[in-house]
């Protein structure tokens, strides 16, 4: 367990407590890590902590500010874990903008290793310009010399990388729809217009498809993806999209279910899995004890999926389905006034 910065040691110690409650026999380490480790060690990812990451069944992570962007560097690009599960879920008693949110429940696949993340491929124009003065753009003809002055950023998209997803996406969605969802895939891209790198990951997305005559698929334009999930958003069962289109849409999608106090996460396919609420280090809500825990319980309830732990994924969503309901130890985002432990211990009292 990395509790890391901001709110994040504060998620984290919740869940800590609601597993111990558990009593699953799991042997639960928390090795330096975070800004208190670069306190100490000058590092927030010391070489021990490493080592026990490397050699863990799984990883809970609680969020990353700019001091610890090392450990999730580390968590998800080395240790190669290039899927990013989002599920969205209506929870009656959460607080929701829409008037009729029960029914809400499908999943974004976001490709975690490839697009514009992570950082790194940028730099000044006059750069390419002196290593590729050849180039022209294949619309206005320009070089990069004529666009003068300004930064760039490179797109990676890779037939391996959008090949190994694709081949996730559909075996998840087969899964799903052996459960009782509809098992509808629905690819999101911007081929229109980046008609190379979108072209490619909707071109293979359709391709694999056709491996899988039990489910349907569909392909939508991100800015029409956008607003169709707040038409729509009981029409959705998968979606599929590159890293940085699938970073926006799960926090757009977040908010007609509550908010990112909820958003749950799961990064696997690599070394070691990690799981970690979506709502990052919040800094302005650190040690205030007001931080919903929502997100990384059910990032917990993610794990014990992923370990084949189904009846404790069940039991511990429905705790949490019970302690929404009730509406008694909710939240200050969910109109409550529960402090964060006070919500996870109305969690563990659910469990019994």
């Amino acid at each position: 367990m990395l509790g890391g910065d901001g709110v994040g040691p504060e998620v984290t110690d919740v869940a800590h407590n609601i597993l111990n409650h558990m009593n699953l026999g799991f042997e639960i380490l928390s090795p330096p890590n975070g800004e208190e480790a670069v306190k100490k060690y000058g590092t927030p990812l010391p070489d021990e902590t490493r080592k026990l990451c490397k050699q863990a069944d799984a990883v809970l992570f609680g969020a990353a500010s700019g001091a610890s962007v090392p450990i999730l560097v580390f968590l998800r690009w080395e240790m190669d874990n290039y899927v990013n599960i989002r599920p969205v879920k209506y929870y009656p008693g959460a607080r929701t903008p829409l008037k009729d949110p029960e029914g809400i429940d499908f999943v974004i696949l976001r490709e975690n290793s490839e697009g514009l993340y992570p950082g790194g491929r940028e730099g000044d124009i006059a750069q390419l310009a002196e290593k590729w003065p050849e180039w022209r753009d294949a619309i206005l003809g320009k070089t990069f010399l004529d666009y003068g002055t300004g930064k760039f950023a490179i797109r990676i998209i890779t037939e391996s990388g959008t090949g190994r997803m694709m081949k996730f996406a559909c075996e998840y969605t087969k899964k799903r729809k052996e459960v009782g969802h509809p098992g509808k895939l629905t690819c999101v891209t911007k081929s229109n217009v980046l008609q190379e790198s979108c072209g490619l990951f909707k071109s293979i997305a359709e391709t694999e498809i056709k491996h899988y005559p039990e489910l349907s698929y569909e392909h939508f334009y991100i800015d029409d993806m956008c607003r169709r999930l707040l038409r729509y958003p009981k029409d959705m069962d998968v979606i599929v999209t590159s890293n940085m289109f699938g970073d926006i849409l799960s926090d757009e999608a977040s908010e007609l279910v509550g908010g990112l106090g909820l958003a749950a996460s799961a990064c696997i396919g690599g070394e070691t899995p990690y799981f970690e609420p979506v709502h990052g280090s919040a800094p302005k809500y650190a040690n205030k004890g007001v931080i919903n825990p929502t997100a990384m319980i059910l990032s917990a309830k993610m794990m014990f999926d992923y370990f084949g732990m189904h009846d404790e994924a069940k039991a511990l969503k429905q705790a949490v389905a019970e302690v929404y309901r009730e509406g008694k130890y909710l939240t200050q985002d969910q109109g409550g006034r529960a402090t964060t432990k006070e919500f996870g211990d109305a969690v563990i009292r659910k469990l019994g």
